[in-house]
């Protein structure tokens, strides 16, 4: 596993191959997380299980990716960004085999939520950090762009995938698929440049470590106590207990003194709880109400898809040309657009042309945004400092799918708690959608904070 040494930061004239297996990486990751929402019902059938049980499975995943990450950050520094990579992307490989195969749920749990969320973890910790350490200038700002605008199109491709392969196929094509890829990401992973460890196993912050899980844990499991009744009430509690304050922090907090680190995380999870909560509360809707099949919906969260990854290629020449508060003010003003659009559709008669133009709107101002609030984040991190903050990077990132999951969908079934009529669906949806304009229209307001950068 030998690769390119470096001990700076800065561009390595390696190419573009290295960023290329890092995306890959980041693509089924994000296809990991949202293609088993669609074939919830054939896992209860395949694997004799219950709708309850399979629920758990998801919930556990989402739990230890997010659980992980920080720690998964400090495990790097020891083994250095790529060997970290490598081992995650192993062990996930294990557990999509293991998911594939799978006989009951509890080889599911083991296979899918357990090992598969802690090479998700590892993976997802080190592809920031390898992609930050290997490019400069704007070759980052372009493999930046690139990366979070294939990760985000896998999160809402990702139910379409699931979607085919589930009604033509099986499920477990889709874990089959994974194995492929992480096959081929072993294969060329001598092409990634090999970050030296900057401390001791005995210099592991354990303490910080187990705060910073457990924390995680109890904020991301207080949010979906609160889709069920009976426990919403203990829901305050354990969110809480989750926040305290840790003496032991697990990642250098100096990082959050600079303005541009925060907002550019800022950024991430607004429009990352924002494609989360959409993409659970449309497709439990026109499912539900107008009656499509698994496989049409995934056909809008293509056309949310399609612009967010083409704009990508603009990312070079757009971020050398305007400043950055322009940039993003923008995709936030797109977004906004589209997200008012689908207000005014699905107040009427929706149908699936004025639907898929709403997402297609907020997939643009998202594609838009990702890149260069990325670039955003990590323009002041020093190298020393680039794998703390690609770990709270990660940690955001999948704590925004959780958050934006657990309190949209909560919006959306609260408006059908008495009865799952297509009126109480409807106004459970349109408050969801409201509430993302909020969100949107507060990333546009915090937009306006971001210094002017000397070109």
């Amino acid at each position: 596993m030998s690769g390119t040494n470096v001990t700076v930061d800065g561009d390595l004239n390696v190419g573009w191959f290295p960023l290329i297996i890092v995306t890959l990486a980041a693509f089924i990751i994000g296809i990991d997380i949202s293609f088993l929402n669609v074939a919830i019902t054939n896992l209860v059938h395949d694997l004799h299980t219950t709708y309850v049980t399979i629920e758990s499975v998801i919930v556990v995943y989402a739990l230890v990716l997010a659980s992980l990450t920080l720690f998964s950050g400090e495990l790097q520094k020891v083994l250095g960004r790529r060997r970290t990579f490598l081992i995650g992307a192993i062990i996930f490989g294990i557990g999509t085999f293991i998911s594939a195969l799978s006989l009951n749920s509890n080889m599911l749990l083991l296979g899918w939520s357990i090992l598969e969320g802690i090479g998700g973890a590892l993976m997802f910790v080190a592809m920031y950090s390898i992609i930050i350490g290997t490019y400069s200038g704007r070759k980052r700002a372009v493999a930046l762009g690139l990366y979070a605008s294939i990760a985000s199109v896998a999160l809402v491709v990702g139910p379409f995938i699931g979607g085919f392969l589930t009604t033509y196929y099986s499920w477990r094509y889709a874990f089959g698929l994974e194995s492929i890829v992480i096959i081929v990401i072993l294969v060329f992973s001598r092409s990634i440049p090999s970050f030296p460890a900057t401390m001791h196993w005995s210099d592991i912050n354990i303490v910080g470590a187990i705060n910073s899980a457990l924390g995680i844990f109890l904020l991301v499991y207080g949010l979906i106590l609160l889709n069920n009744p009976v426990t919403r009430f203990i829901s305050p509690y354990v969110m809480l207990t989750g926040v305290k304050k840790d003496k032991h922090p697990l990642i250098d907090i100096r990082l959050f003194q600079s303005r541009s680190f925060i907002l550019g995380n800022t950024f991430l999870f607004l429009y990352g709880a924002v494609i989360s909560g959409i993409r659970f509360v449309i497709p439990v809707f026109v499912q539900t109400v107008l009656g499509y099949s698994a496989l049409i919906t995934g056909y809008i969260f293509v056309a949310m898809a399609v612009p967010l990854f083409l704009v990508t290629f603009t990312t070079g020449k757009i971020s050398v040309r305007f400043q950055p508060r322009y940039i993003i003010s923008v995709g936030f003003i797109v977004c906004l657009i589209g997200s008012v659009y689908l207000i005014s559709v699905f107040s009427a008669n929706p149908s699936l042309l004025g639907i898929m133009l709403g997402v297609s709107l907020i997939g643009l101002g998202v594609g838009i945004i990702a890149p260069h609030g990325s670039n955003l984040t990590f323009s002041q991190v020093s190298h020393d400092k680039q794998p703390d903050a690609s770990a709270i990077r990660s940690t955001n990132s999948n704590l925004n799918t959780s958050v934006g999951t657990a309190i949209f969908g909560l919006i959306l079934l609260m408006g059908a708690t008495n009865a799952l009529s297509v009126e109480k669906l409807m106004g459970g949806l349109l408050n969801a959608f409201y509430v993302i304009a909020i969100l949107l229209f507060l990333g546009l307001i915090m937009s306006q904070f971001i210094k002017s950068q000397t070109k």
